[in-house]
């Protein structure tokens, strides 16, 4: 058995008294052992009575200590952090995949929250529990998920990079809010074929202004406001209900009078016999995945514990303009090879892609350096298991350690793309495969995965064909310097920094 993945951890409700808290604690032990027959847990870290591992964990990088905690004890471990629910680490890619995939019945829930009902969002797909309505979900979304079917949008993101670019080159000092409208209008377009040109469409609006409400008004010293005011507390829920009716109610009335163009509520309206409400909250599941990245509504990706697939291309675009930054050598081979293929001045098309194999190795290190969900979304056990011996509970909470398993490779910390290339340039076969653990693992793995790789690809390569990315200077012309510096939490995305961006054909 590999050794570093499995750990747990346990936290205690500041209300409970001790004594009710060793009643607890004994209580939950011994059924939890009763039950497990004797069996271990996996190899982990031995927390202090009631807090457990709390005091362990550095709360902002979490990612951190689990890596650490999975080189000492196991690359399959229990952590101790609450006495009424088992967490469990997982930080090698095999055992995760041979968990995910080989047992996917078993690794394939979702924890759950109330506070998911309460905000109108607990029929979307990525927060349903393992069950025949998700079951209904996935089938709609493969349909029109699946790399053959996503393929025929080709077009649509190309034009759209095209926007993207204009606009860089007309106000390039906004390429936050330029990345996030680029991946958000592609969202709405893909799902209800809604075609934007602004930051001002009342959906993308709305959708903003529900990222901002969940970001900001959730928070624990809040959360008495939301249970003493109906008001505060359920308009969350009518705006979530309004972004699922809305655009799929014009797209459907646009289906009937023959004028919706090829878009995922297309497909699930000529699929034939399935039901409406499964087609709309389907819909809705993408939408809402993909498009909470505009403004702050990243935030809502983190609130949900949720990668959409939207938010981790526009965060890559992000990472992208960074290490180009701080890589100066690295952005000149992106430029030669692109100006060997396309010809200097030439935009690129997808039929291009396969002949930049450099790119494309670029674009798989920035996730492997710095991954936009460093700990993966949260599976949860739908029984008990027995792993190699060890006793892993129904209802445990499994987290994948995406960082960890981007780590396991030479000086990982520096900005390396010939890690995924053979001696004569071309992309490593194994390199998608490991790619691929960045949107997640077994029945879970995020349907919008194709989506996300064509929008980052069609972004990048069109940015890079005619722009050049440096440090900005301040008033007296000095360079600004830049620090490698991230959001913690569920989503990762670099903070704000400053950057001058220039058109390369001007040179």
């Amino acid at each position: 058995m590999e050794h570093s993945s499995l750990q747990t951890l346990t936290s205690v409700p500041p209300s409970l008294s001790i004594a009710v808290l060793c009643g607890v604690a004994l209580s939950l032990w011994l059924a939890i052992r009763s039950k497990a027959g004797g069996l271990p847990y996996p190899p982990g870290p031995k927390g202090l009575p009631f807090i457990g591992n709390v005091l362990e964990v550095d709360l902002k990088e979490p990612h951190i200590t689990y890596t650490r905690w999975a080189a000492q004890y196991g690359t399959c471990s229990p952590v101790p952090f609450d006495f009424s629910v088992d967490f469990v680490i997982i930080s090698s890619e095999k055992i995760a995949r041979h968990l995910a995939d080989q047992r996917s019945t078993i690794y394939s829930d979702r924890p759950q929250s109330p506070l998911y009902k309460l905000f109108g969002v607990d029929r979307m797909t990525f927060l349903l529990t393992y069950c025949s309505e998700w079951k209904a979900h996935r089938k709609l979304l493969h349909l029109s998920l699946k790399p053959e079917a996503v393929d025929q949008y080709q077009d649509m993101y190309l034009s759209s990079a095209r926007r993207l670019l204009g606009n860089l080159k007309q106000n390039g000092t906004k390429f936050r809010e330029h990345f996030h409208l680029y991946t958000g209008a592609i969202s709405l377009e893909l799902t209800y074929g809604r075609r934007i040109e602004g930051k001002n469409d009342p959906i993308i609006s709305l959708a903003t202004s529900l990222g901002v409400i969940l970001s900001e008004e959730t928070t624990p010293e809040k959360s008495g406001l939301l249970m003493a005011f109906p008001l505060l507390r359920y308009l969350p829920a009518k705006m979530v209900h309004t972004l699922a009716e809305l655009p799929y109610n014009t797209a459907k009335q646009q289906m009937e009078s023959g004028v919706l163009p090829q878009c995922l509520v297309h497909d699930f309206l000529t699929h034939g016999e399935v039901e409406e409400a499964s087609a709309k909250d389907a819909a809705a599941g993408v939408y809402l995945g993909l498009s909470f990245s505009t403004a702050k509504g990243y935030a809502l990706t983190q609130w949900l514990r949720q990668p959409a697939a939207a938010e981790s291309a526009a965060a890559i675009l992000e990472t992208l303009v960074l290490a180009m930054i701080l890589y100066p050598d690295v952005q000149q081979k992106v430029h030669a090879e692109l100006d060997a293929v396309l010809g200097k001045g030439n935009l690129p098309t997808f039929a291009d892609r396969p002949r930049l194999p450099y790119l494309q190795a670029v674009l798989f290190e920035l996730l492997r350096w710095q991954p936009v969900f460093p700990l993966g979304v949260p599976h949860a056990t739908t029984t008990n298991d027995i792993y190699e011996g060890y006793y892993i509970p129904k209802g445990c909470i499994v987290i994948f350690n995406v960082w960890a398993m981007t780590r396991n490779c030479p000086d990982p910390e520096r900005f390396d793309p010939t890690r995924h290339l053979t001696f004569d340039g071309q992309v490593i076969p194994q390199a998608r495969q490991h790619y691929g653990i960045h949107f997640g693992f077994g029945r879970r793995v995020c349907p919008g995965r194709t989506f996300a790789e064509y929008a980052l690809w069609a972004a990048a390569a069109t940015m890079l064909s005619s722009l050049k990315f440096e440090k900005a200077k301040d008033a007296r012309g000095n360079y600004i310097d830049i620090k490698l510096e991230f959001t913690h939490g569920q989503a990762s995305h670099p903070l704000p920094f400053e950057c001058s961006i220039t058109d390369r054909l001007d040179d």
